[in-house]
């Protein structure tokens, strides 16, 4: 969840002088095979023993089209063991696995994968340890047009509706049943592009909260976040879009909210209430009531707007947690208000050092991460907050993550073991799990790199196991929905 605007390609071009010169015909251009690894990547496992998840990997035609019957031939490179079969297809989808066991090395092991015609090799790797250890492990690839990709996700009821930007919302079943999906196969249920409204750079698709309403038992409206062209600290632009889904086949956009001058940007909701809160930027913090039915401009159901920083107010998000809404602030670090008037409570004035991003709080207490680089100091830090009986934060510690420049998103698993991660930038970044047994001072239990960085990570337990639904950046394999189950990496 994070600043996040693409980039633009400008085309500058000279006219040639007059000639008789007739150019030459460069001719038709080649197509070009690609591979990438889908799943299976990074797991650990007994010596000797089959790994979990089978290895899946990918090949496209010219970037984007499957590649249907190549042949794909793997082969042990370090450690021993086996790979079985040593040479397969690929299926209409471009795809193709093979099952790994590992040697007897108490060691990383590695398996190379090669496809005709594509000049990228894969290697997968794996560690082989003496005791059961889990990591976390991909379990699907969703490839996310470069559009500028994805940004992030909102998971419930075995729905992933994915933030797409300018291609804008993508439903996908991961074990709701509605069209066969799970977290390994994804299965597309709907999309919808939404409305621009004038804002610069398209519909900017960006984050999302489907409300289940208690009161009177819809699950009619899913919130969508606009992010619009931004300058932080100063301006922000883009408006909070309201989606009918009550026929998940056919979402219809039927309403927005708008705040002059400022952009929305993350969301939380006391359903009970019947509340959305929103970050604005530099608009501050909204409440809105979202009760009854909402068509058209909703913008006057704003209830409550602070901007508890003044002049330096740029709010990145904003989560409830019982009496107390609490909201990262890029500039002014982490707030305590009360989550009925928004009156500040405590906090805030608590981070100059580096800029504010997500946040997450539990029991007594919080996590906040950090981003982009702020007077030459990296967002490379989780911010550890220990809240006192009223909720007021106090600065206990932190996590700085190596080489990483960002931390985007975190948040708690549902059972308050695990602290997550996501981060960016730099040589090192990717998803990162810590335990709680210290909330004071969690400790890394399971890691993995991702060269093109995880924007953000959604936390859902389906069927029993828990997973991170990720947004992988561009560049490199490309944006995707990539989801990780962490089942068990911290006991």
């Amino acid at each position: 969840m994070s600043l996040r605007s693409p980039g633009w390609l400008v085309l500058a071009g000279m006219v040639a002088a007059c000639s008789t010169t007739t150019p030459t015909d460069p001719g038709p251009v080649a197509d070009t095979y690609t591979a990438s690894i889908v799943a299976g990547q990074g797991q650990f496992g007994l010596p000797s023993t089959a790994l979990a998840v089978e290895l899946k990997i990918r090949v496209v035609l010219n970037g984007t089209t499957p590649a249907a019957n190549r042949t794909v031939t793997w082969a042990v490179a370090t450690g021993g063991g086996t790979i079985v079969p040593a040479s397969t297809t690929t299926n209409t989808a471009g795809e193709a696995t093979a099952r790994w066991t590992l040697g007897a090395a108490l060691a990383q092991q590695t398996v190379t994968v090669n496809s005709t015609g594509v000049a990228n090799q894969l290697v997968f790797n794996a560690t082989a340890q003496a005791t059961p250890a889990v990591s976390p492990t991909l379990v699907a690839t969703v490839p996310i047009p470069a559009n500028y990709g994805i940004h992030d996700t909102f998971v419930r009821d075995g729905l992933a509706f994915v933030m797409a930007w300018n291609n804008g919302i993508r439903i996908y079943d991961v074990g709701n049943g509605i069209s066969g999906g799970s977290p390994a196969s994804p299965q597309l249920v709907s999309s919808l592009v939404t409305n621009v409204n004038g804002v610069p750079g398209g519909p900017q698709a960006h984050n999302a909260w489907w409300f289940h309403n208690p009161v009177t038992q819809q699950k009619r409206y899913l919130f969508v976040g606009q992010e619009g062209p931004a300058n932080i600290g100063t301006t922000s632009s883009g408006d909070i879009h309201i989606v009918d889904v009550s026929n998940l086949a056919a979402p219809v956009e039927v309403g927005f909210i708008h705040v002059p001058g400022a952009g929305a940007h993350n969301f939380w909701m006391d359903e009970a209430r019947q509340v959305l809160y929103a970050a604005f930027y530099n608009g501050g913090v909204a409440a809105i009531d979202v009760s009854g039915t909402l068509s058209g401009d909703m913008s006057s159901r704003i209830i409550a707007r602070v901007q508890p920083g003044g002049n330096s107010t740029y709010v990145w998000g904003v989560m409830q947690l019982g009496n107390t809404l609490y909201a990262s602030d890029m500039l002014s670090g982490f707030w305590a208000l009360d989550a009925l008037t928004l009156a500040t409570k405590g906090g805030g004035f608590n981070v100059d050092e580096r800029f504010t991003s997500d946040l997450w709080a539990v029991g007594n207490w919080a996590y906040s991460g950090t981003w982009g680089t702020r007077s030459g100091t990296r967002g490379n830090a989780i911010k550890i907050w220990s809240l006192s009986a009223t909720g007021v934060p106090t600065l206990s510690g932190q996590i700085v993550v190596d080489n990483v420049g960002t931390v985007s998103d975190v948040a708690v698993t549902a059972d308050g073991k695990a602290l997550v991660a996501t981060a960016e930038n730099l040589a090192s970044p990717g998803l990162l799990v810590y335990d709680r047994v210290d909330p004071a001072n969690p400790s890394l239990r399971g890691r993995v790199i991702v060269p093109e960085g995880l924007h953000t990570g959604e936390l859902a337990v389906i069927n029993g196991r828990s997973y991170v639904f990720a947004a992988r950046n561009p560049g490199g394999a490309g944006p995707a929905l990539v989801i990780y189950d962490i089942t068990g990496v911290v006991p």
